[in-house]
């Protein structure tokens, strides 16, 4: 069965070009130059209320120079950004699309390749049921001929024993003519016992020799290769049914008490922790913290 697909392609509107010119000047490059406040600030020494007073200035007129370079910061990136934005707009459509068409196409191999697999799985039962017919008829038929052989050679048998009794009630009268035709009839009854059960025995293995040729010429189903396909492993841990993230997370905990190494799977907020010192100061209680007042300068820009 084949198929044949029309190509849809989607176009989207595209510049002709795009040329940004960024606002480098000897100006903005002194304005950037780096001021040395590490070196600055590693030098005071605050031993006094006028130092104190000097080093707030000092971190105000900092503040305010934090700001004025921020915002020439944004006025400069301001073109690369519109560059960024407009290759957004322009390449991640086509990207996103070809991401989700290969997406779902990945979706349909899968499927198809769980189909192939079922298939290959009912195929090969089957073969094997056949097979397995095929080989206890077989061995019925070898059983049938064996035994009819057995009858034949067990009548050659009580045929030979009644030609060496005639023998020797032959011999015994001295009938030497008789003697002689009760040994050659002995002898050719022991010949067909021989042949019966040689005989059998070929018709028994023939029967199973065609039955393991029919086996194997049966064909094994295989899968079908895809070239530039190839399917890996890939194990997830899932949630059991029924079971949510909450009471997962309580049975590991509770788990955890025999098997340390499951505490690697509980990740710790700290930043939930932190709201909680924040909210609850002193009264804060969260095992293995303690909350602790860490406090900080706030500073004026004017």
């Amino acid at each position: 069965m084949s198929a044949v697909l029309e190509r849809t392609e989607v176009l989207i509107d595209t510049p002709e070009s795009l040329q940004v010119a960024l606002p480098v000047t000897g100006e903005l490059m002194q304005k950037i130059k780096l001021p040395g406040a590490v070196l600055v600030a590693e030098a005071y020494e605050i031993d006094s209320s006028d130092m104190a007073q000097l080093a707030a200035n000092e971190r105000t007129g900092w503040a305010k120079r934090i700001d004025d370079l921020k915002a020439m910061q944004r006025d400069f990136v301001e073109p690369a950004r519109l560059i960024l934005e407009r290759a957004k707009k322009w390449w991640n459509p086509p990207i996103a699309d070809l991401e989700a068409g290969r997406e779902i196409l990945g979706k349909k191999l899968l499927e198809w390749d769980q189909k192939e697999k079922a298939r290959i799985i009912a195929e090969n039962t089957a073969r094997e049921a056949i097979a397995r017919k095929l080989r206890q008829e077989a061995e019925a038929k070898a059983a049938a001929e064996r035994a009819r052989a057995e009858e034949q050679a067990r009548e050659a048998r009580r045929k030979a024993e009644e030609a060496e009794r005639e023998r020797l009630r032959a011999e015994a009268e001295g009938n030497a003519r008789a003697a002689a035709a009760a040994a050659a009839a002995r002898a050719k009854a022991e010949e067909a016992e021989r042949a019966a059960i040689e005989n059998g025995e070929a018709r028994a293995q023939e029967a199973q020799l065609q039955a393991a040729a029919q086996v194997a010429a049966a064909p094994v189903a295989e899968p079908v290769k895809i070239s530039g396909q190839a399917l890996r492993d890939n194990w997830i841990a899932e949630l059991l049914p029924g079971i949510t993230e909450d009471q997962a997370r309580a049975l590991i905990v509770a788990e955890a008490a025999n098997r340390p190494e499951l505490l690697g799977v509980l990740k710790l907020d700290t930043g939930a922790v932190n709201k909680m010192a924040k909210a609850l100061k002193g009264a804060m209680r969260v095992p293995g913290f303690a909350a602790q007042n860490r406090p900080l300068l706030a500073g004026a820009r004017k």
